[in-house]
């Protein structure tokens, strides 16, 4: 006896059996590998549930030990659709509509343009449509990625673009170049190069402009580094567009701290499903599997799509099915050596995150323990780029 299959084309016969050695015809069964689900003993014999193919087999073995079958009920969707079986129109209206949906699903029929702020979205369709990408157009007229490469080069402002098809729908995600900062000065515009952090400058290479300092010498912050007020060979003062790079050891202290006693979230096996079945871009639910809930906050949600194939052909549908798993609130008492690790962590992050145009010199670790946590200091020295740019304002 095998777990009751529940699925979209399971059928059962409900099977009633009187009299006979019923002791026996389950133990042939068993030992025949013949599967019978949910047996229970009534007072004039047993029922069960039989698949419908293993049904004469199981009528012989009956037969054999005395005992009298009975189908009290047939389940499934075999059995719903036995009495259509005559009705030619339902199946070639089912061909027909299956043929059209094929049909129509090899083109495109909208396209969704996300991010676009400055760019309008007929200038991104225009370009689309010059590399074949347009509604009604089909899915083989065109290539996502040649979409892409042309739209970065015909569209400006644009830093970054995705074409993602998706059955009949296509999805263009854009990100435009943000606005001039003011580090980025056009090179015709003078300015000055000053210092952004406290440190001992130990590398100048001066393109143009005026060294205000000297290799060795401490610096501080908001510091003229490079002047662009230079003497010309007349005498007079000129301003230009200082340039250079420069670089300094600077130190810096962080602070990285976690208590003992943190509280995690973690999946607990209570989970509920809801299935769908996909025709392109849209989905058709289906009812005798479905969740739904308004609070997803103690909740995570994953999802599986799998495509479906008929004697090994791949069609436009497939069959999705959508895991909602209860997540439950747990506090947890760490030990030393733990706190120590995942402090070890953030230090990663930080450094991956705030250090990694910098060259770590060196980072001295100090530790404080009391009741509630620890707390690890990290004295940093890097050496770094220090020159910001700002512009000269003259007066005439």
């Amino acid at each position: 006896m095998r777990k009751k299959y529940h699925g979209f084309s399971a059928s059962y016969i409900r099977i009633t059996g009187l009299g006979g050695f019923q002791e026996k015809f389950i133990s042939e069964l068993i030992s025949q590998n013949i599967n019978i689900y949910e047996i229970s003993q009534e007072k004039s014999g047993f029922i069960a549930l039989v698949k419908p193919y293993d049904y004469l087999k199981i009528s012989r073995i009956a037969k054999k030990h005395g005992i009298r079958l009975r189908v009290i009920e047939r389940i499934g969707l075999r059995f719903r659709l036995y009495p259509f079986r005559k009705r030619w129109g339902l199946i070639i209206g089912s061909l027909c509509c299956c043929a059209v949906i094929t049909i129509l699903s090899q083109f495109i029929w909208k396209i969704d343009i996300e991010g676009n702020i400055e760019l309008s979205s007929q200038e991104i369709c225009a370009v689309m449509e010059e590399n074949g990408l347009m509604p009604g157009c089909t899915r083989k007229s065109f290539d996502t990625k040649i979409c892409e490469l042309s739209a970065m080069t015909k569209l400006k402002n644009l830093s970054w673009i995705s074409v993602e098809r998706e059955g009949s729908k296509v999805y263009i995600k854009i990100a435009e170049i943000n606005d001039t900062e003011d580090s980025e000065i056009p090179v015709n515009t003078p300015c000055n190069v000053i210092s952004d952090f406290d440190g001992q400058l130990v590398y100048t290479e001066i393109y143009k402009g005026r060294l205000q300092t000297t290799v060795g010498s401490g610096v501080v912050k908001g510091q003229l580094l490079i002047s662009g007020a230079v003497n010309d060979n007349g005498g007079h003062i000129v301003y230009v567009h200082a340039d250079g790079v420069l670089k300094a050891v600077c130190e810096q202290t962080e602070e990285f701290y976690l208590p003992y006693e943190q509280e995690r979230i973690v999946p607990t096996d209570v989970k509920h499903y809801s299935s769908y079945f996909m025709l392109g871009s849209y989905a058709l639910a289906l009812p005798w599997e479905q969740y739904h809930t308004d609070d997803m906050s103690n909740i995570s949600y994953t999802e599986d799509t799998h495509k479906i194939s008929i004697f090994g052909f791949e069609t436009p549908y497939s069959y999705k099915k959508g895991v909602y798993t209860e997540l439950k609130r747990e506090k947890v008492v760490y030990k030393n050596s733990d706190i120590i690790h995942q402090l070890e962590q953030q230090k990663e992050d930080f450094e991956a995150n705030f250090l990694s145009d910098c060259v770590i010199i060196s980072d001295e670790k100090e530790f404080e323990v009391n009741d509630k946590g620890i707390k690890m200091k990290v004295n940093y020295k890097v050496e770094r780029n220090i020159g910001v740019k700002r512009e000269i304002g003259i007066l005439h």
